[in-house]
This record gives C-alpha cells, sequence and structure tokens, in this order.
C-alpha cells in the first residue's frame, strides 16, 4: 500500500514546540469526498485551546477534486494522509494515527466541528480517569443517539429490521459532569493513546459501520470505560459521506459489519443469523430497486 503524506510545514511545527507545556493530541478526521467538510473540522480542531493539537485529514481515495481541495489547503491548519483506495472509516482512523507519538489521541467524521476548549475537557478527562477508554463530547445535534450503552445479540438481529429498536436516550451529562456510558459515539472521541494502541486501534476488517461498537466492547472486556464529558461540545450534521453510496450498497455494508460483529462477540447468535441477513438482504434491496 502506498500513501503520501504532505506535512504542515513550519508554522505548526514551532506552535508545537513553543507550547510543550500543553498536552500533545494528534486528531486524525477520515474523509471520504467530504473535503470542504474536512477543512472546516480541521480549521476548528487546530484552534484548539489549551492543548497542542497536530491535525491530519486522510482522504481515503476521494474523487481527484475532492482530493485537490485537500492539497491546496494541507499545511495552514492540518496534514494531509493520502491514500490511494478507500480503506473504510476504522483503516483510514488508523492509518493516520499510526506515525503519532503524543499522549492523546482522537477520532473525528469530517462533519463534526468541535468548539474552542472541547479537546482539552476530553483529554483532561482521559487524564484524569485512569480507566478510561473512548472519550466522548455532547452533540450539538442529533449525535447524541449515537451514545449507547452496548446491545445484546437479540437487540443487534431485531435492529437489522427495526432500526432502532431497543435504543434507550442516554442521559447526557450538564457542564462539569461526566457520564459514564459502554458505548460513546465514535463520530468523535479521545483516547489516551496508550490504551488505544493497547486495544489495537479499530479493526480494520470492518469497512464502515460497527468499528466504533467493536471498539467499545473490546475496551469494555479489558475493563475501560467509556465517559461523555458534559460542556464539552461540538456540532455534528451527520451523514455527508452517505450521499454518494446507494441504499442498498448502504444495507449491504452494514449487515456485512454486524455479522462480523456477531461472529466475533456472539458466535452462537451469529450461527443463526444467516437466514434473516439474507431474507433482509433481498427485501431491503428489492425496496432500494422499486423506488428508483
Amino acid at each position: 500500500m502506498t500513501e503520501s503524506r504532505l506535512a504542515s510545514g513550519g508554522r505548526d511545527g514551532d506552535k508545537r514546540e513553543a507550547s510543550h507545556d500543553r498536552p500533545g493530541i494528534d486528531v486524525v478526521i477520515v474523509s471520504w469526498n467530504t473535503s470542504a467538510q474536512a477543512i472546516e473540522a480541521a480549521r476548528a480542531f487546530a484552534a484548539s485551546r489549551r492543548v497542542d493539537a497536530r491535525v491530519l485529514v486522510v482522504d481515503n481515495g476521494s474523487l481527484p477534486e475532492e482530493r485537490q481541495r485537500l492539497v491546496d489547503r494541507a499545511g495552514e491548519d492540518f496534514e494531509l494522509v493520502a491514500s490511494p483506495s478507500n480503506l473504510g472509516f476504522g483503516g483510514a482512523a488508523n492509518l493516520g494515527l499510526s506515525g503519532g507519538t503524543n499522549p492523546y489521541v482522537a477520532v473525528s467524521n469530517p462533519d463534526v466541528v468541535p468548539s474552542p476548549d472541547t479537546l482539552s475537557m476530553l483529554v483532561e478527562v482521559a487524564k484524569s480517569e485512569p480507566a478510561a477508554g473512548m472519550v466522548g463530547p455532547v452533540f450539538s445535534g442529533s449525535g447524541n443517539i449515537y451514545h449507547d450503552q452496548l446491545p445484546g445479540p437479540l437487540t443487534l438481529l431485531l435492529r437489522t429490521a427495526i432500526g432502532g429498536f431497543g435504543r434507550r436516550t442516554v442521559p447526557i451529562p450538564g457542564p462539569g459532569q461526566v457520564a459514564r456510558v459502554e458505548q460513546p459515539s465514535g463520530a468523535c472521541f479521545v483516547m489516551n493513546r496508550e490504551t488505544w494502541e493497547a486495544a489495537g486501534g479499530f479493526d480494520d476488517g470492518y469497512f464502515l459501520w460497527y468499528e466504533d461498537v467493536d471498539l467499545a466492547r473490546r475496551l469494555l472486556d479489558s475493563g475501560k470505560t467509556g465517559l461523555i464529558v458534559g460542556g464539552a461540545v461540538v456540532e455534528h450534521s451527520g451523514g455527508s459521506s452517505f450521499e454518494r453510496v446507494s441504499d442498498s450498497r448502504q444495507q449491504a455494508l452494514r449487515l456485512e459489519s454486524l455479522r462480523r460483529y456477531l461472529r466475533i462477540h456472539h458466535p452462537r447468535a451469529s450461527r443463526f443469523s444467516g437466514p434473516l441477513f439474507r431474507l433482509i438482504a433481498r427485501t431491503r434491496t428489492r425496496g432500494a430497486e422499486d423506488s428508483h
């Protein structure tokens, strides 16, 4: 696999050297044909206060004009990591964070814009809580629905037919409060690098969907705790990459990832899931074709 990295230049290097007393964090933003959003997100993360943020945008095999926009802007607020192919969300995040050395890491969707103090608040909790796993913010939009308790196998199977089945609203902590949750949203989170590397990062066998659920599951099994930090706010528009993916393709990817998750974490239920998945795949694909 070949990749190219466009360094951020001297300005950012000088900034990091001058701010050695602040905690360092490597922030990776995964972009697939979402260059405009990724640039806005990178600018916001780079402007974070009380942390020394090194921001990387991983272009995940985007269209030439999308990648060129990132090439043109690289060096202002971010470094560009250009993957020649689409590695999936988890694979791209792993690639972006593989060369970093800062003690904290952050993973973000491109359609996330943090407030200036969000990163420092998340890092502070990751630093002060010895058992912290994924440390997530509060979303100003609808993203809070993706903070969840880890669902059991029956709930997961029923969600293939009834999307939100068994999902309970997780109480969102207020400013100055921290709440425990088994699965913080994967749209934006911070981790201690040592914890991230001990977990092996994302399992890049998931192309899209469930890579964050799998990571949360593995962290919980290792004794780590997911946390949400009240007052650490991000804006999240959501769904910007999916506009170029057909409904049937989205459904196929979701089922493929769920099948992998069940096989790894709930092997007994996985043995009985095949007929249900085949039925749902046929039904959803037919419905998508009929709507065109």
